[in-house]
């Protein structure tokens, strides 16, 4: 997958290099067994890209009894699947296009979700908070929400109106007449914990996900019908020839870059659509998830509790290339700071954020299109490309919701073109050991610790950990570091425990982490610490 970070990050790209080299001697051993079995394996397919796509296809296929090999350049759900609203949406913002196919698949994948995985996904009430005072605009607004639970099939909870709630003294301008209330499900973790549970209950000898792992060469040889991939380690300086029967390229805003790689012509490509949110200290009267109007574009954003921060936004803005799309910027920062002076009572500065999170949308169209249009206005439906040339497949667009549809489509494409699997008797997915659990400073409850996600959850750098294995980063200023730096001893024992002990790689990695916070959030903030 290429690389995901622009030019003028390569400084601190080479600082976080130079620390996983270091780092490479306790992380190698550990990832030395998977790599084993990469080198002498056929698998059935070979899955490129780690995200809620890829992760949930690696699952099914798995199930399947497939021998399927899960390939991340990165860590997995390092790039958009980490960046979401952490809600199972079933599509109410299509209505505004009148596009109720989509509104009902994913009612039915939502409910699917709910269904299969209440470990997971719960149920969860919304209170969306007209920007009118008008009763017809209030009764327009409701009978939209009729129509959007009679879509789901009734499943959720009945619409209601509750004219008080707790919620309305965060609101610059509480309405007159309260707040509409629909049932909708959000992640009980993180969307970055979701997409990891789908991958790690499938480890055996014939079932590999690997992170940090680089596909540095790959072709298809007509003679044996066999997909040769050259894989390399971000660790422990290791390169091995796999093959496989199937390539899925699941890359996410990589995808048509992936394709052009290998030599594959779609007739699908992304456009990308960029969506930042800011954590904000969470109020005590801050329980329900607030939805309010935003009058540009007919447009919403949002107000999500989790944990002990406010999710505020996201935006919605068109980008040309996918690096663009990867990092927030100052104008971001700006545009949800005046939307929150507009709609929200408490004055926020720069000063009282406490993360950034940025994702990058990439939505399926015709490669053909050329238009300029809202990314609201295009369909968060996913498409898949089979070529008909050579034993590939392409996933375009797909979001949270849907994967499980999608990850149960392309299963059943591919054992149509492959036949059935070779090891139809697969072993029941394998059930981690309770996790041994740590503290940190700030964070509420405990979290697993670092030595135990590295043994069980591929974890090998600090913010694999700190990101996505806990909520750490997210939810103590200044990705963890404390935003004096309070913090700063805690993570220096974590960087031992990643390096094994060893004080001089541990200060290494500290400093590239110290380096990318300084790039990802002082700077864009433009707050001295």
């Amino acid at each position: 997958m290429p690389d995901t970070q622009p030019p003028s990050n390569r400084n601190d790209m080479r600082l976080a290099l130079e620390a996983d080299r270091h780092d490479a001697n306790r992380v190698s051993a550990l990832r030395s067994p998977a790599w084993e079995k990469v080198s002498r394996t056929l698998f059935d397919v070979a899955i490129l890209g780690g995200g809620v796509s890829g992760a949930c296809i690696y699952h099914h296929l798995s199930r399947r009894g497939y021998r399927v090999l899960l390939l991340d350049k990165g860590d997995f759900a390092c790039g958009t699947s980490q960046a979401s609203g952490m809600t199972i949406w079933g599509g109410l913002l299509y209505l505004r296009n009148l596009d109720l196919r989509s509104v009902v698949r994913l009612s039915k994948d939502r409910e699917g979700l709910a269904r299969d995985m209440p470990a997971w996904v719960r149920p969860q009430s919304f209170r969306f908070v007209p920007s009118s005072d008008s009763v017809w605009r209030e009764r327009l607004v409701h009978a939209a929400l009729y129509l959007y639970w009679g879509l789901g099939l009734f499943r959720r909870r009945r619409p209601r109106r509750e004219p008080l709630f707790e919620e309305a003294a965060l609101l610059a301008h509480p309405p007159v007449r309260g707040s509409l209330v629909l049932e909708e499900a959000t992640l009980s973790a993180s969307d970055s914990r979701f997409v990891l549970q789908w991958i790690v209950c499938h480890q055996s000898e014939e079932d590999v996900p690997l992170n940090h792992a680089v596909v540095e060469e790959g072709r298809f040889d007509p003679r044996d019908r066999l997909w040769y991939l050259e894989v390399g380690d971000a660790f422990g300086h290791r390169s091995v020839t796999t093959r496989a029967r199937f390539l899925v390229n699941a890359t996410g805003a990589w995808t048509d870059r992936v394709n052009e790689q290998f030599g594959i012509r779609a007739p699908y490509k992304h456009i990308f659509s960029k969506g930042v949110y800011l954590g904000l200290d969470r109020p005590d009267n801050h329980r329900d998830p607030l939805v309010l109007e935003v009058e540009e574009h007919r447009d919403i954003i949002t107000l999500m509790p989790w944990g002990p921060v406010s999710l505020w936004g996201p935006t919605e803005a068109t980008v040309r290339r996918a690096e663009d799309g990867f990092a927030v910027t100052p104008e971001d920062v700006d545009l949800l700071l005046g939307m929150a002076r507009r709609k929200l009572r408490r004055s926020i500065t720069k000063r009282d954020v406490v993360s950034l999170r940025c994702g990058l949308r990439p939505l399926a169209v015709n490669r053909d299109f050329g238009g300029a249009r809202y990314p609201l206005d295009l369909s968060r439906a996913y498409r898949l490309w089979e070529d008909p040339g050579v034993p590939w497949t392409a996933v375009y667009g797909g979001k949270l919701t849907n994967c499980g549809s999608l990850a149960r489509e392309i299963t059943a494409r591919i054992a149509r073109r492959i036949g059935p699997a070779r090891s139809p008797d697969c072993d029941a997915p394998r059930i981690l050991p309770e996790p041994e659990w740590d503290h940190y400073p700030g964070i509420p409850g405990r979290v697993p610790s670092l030595d135990w996600c590295m043994r069980h959850e591929y974890c090998c750098t600090l913010e694999d950990y700190l990101r996505r294995r806990t909520n750490i980063s997210q939810w103590i200023p200044r990705e963890g570091l404390g935003r004096a730096g309070e913090n700063r001893s805690r993570v220096r024992q974590l960087a031992l425990v990643l390096s094994g002990g060893s004080d001089a790689e541990a200060d290494r990695a500290l400093g590239a982490y110290e380096a990318g916070v300084r790039r990802r959030f002082d700077d864009v903030l433009g707050v001295v610490q």
